[in-house]
């Protein structure tokens, strides 16, 4: 049965690595006969959450920008993917800011099948564990007990080094293939 996947690439750079996990990703996912929207931030404006609280009464955010597209296509999925450079060994600024902007939708969010794409310079995957921390935080916000997949691209600094790390890009092809 298809599936509707939606993958939030939270990424400053178009075509870096976290960028070419998402698309291994993607494909795998599309042969699967799934679904896919990329959702990519470089190409969107998202402000930051102003924490006044109005949405959790009306169910709306109050700022309008590229978020309230963004959190339609979440509640429509069965799968979704979060795919993030790793700065400073968690997730990055753009990601972070969108995750504080599900609040309006948050609690139609906890029935979908969730996984992460890393990319680091790193070698050391325990390096990413606030970055995992990060996710399953928010994960564990909305009800969700865990995610179905993590792929950890190490050694992955400059831009298209991924492609050296064959590991990283088949397990991404294969949770797509499989989600």
């Amino acid at each position: 049965m298809s599936k509707k996947v939606v993958i939030l690439h939270g990424s400053p750079r178009v075509s870096g690595n976290s960028d070419i996990l998402a698309k291994e990703f993607k494909k795998g996912s599309e042969d699967a006969g799934n679904e896919v929207k990329k959702i990519s931030f470089p190409m969107r404006f998202i402000n930051y959450c102003k924490g006044c609280l109005g949405c959790v009464s009306s169910g709306e955010c109050v700022i309008h920008d590229d978020m309230s597209g963004i959190l339609e296509d979440m509640v429509d999925a069965d799968v979704i993917v979060f795919a993030s450079p790793i700065y400073f060994n968690t997730i990055s600024g753009q990601m972070k800011t969108m995750i504080d902007r599900l609040t309006p939708k948050a609690r139609q969010l906890n029935d979908k099948d969730y996984y992460f794409l890393f990319s680091a310079a790193s070698d050391n995957q325990k390096s990413l564990e606030p970055a995992v921390c990060e996710l399953r935080g928010f994960l564990n916000c909305i009800g969700v007990e865990s995610e179905k997949g993590i792929v950890f691209g190490l050694n992955a600094e400059s831009e298209g080094e991924i492609n050296h790390n064959e590991n990283a890009l088949n397990q991404a092809f294969e949770f797509g293939k499989n989600s």
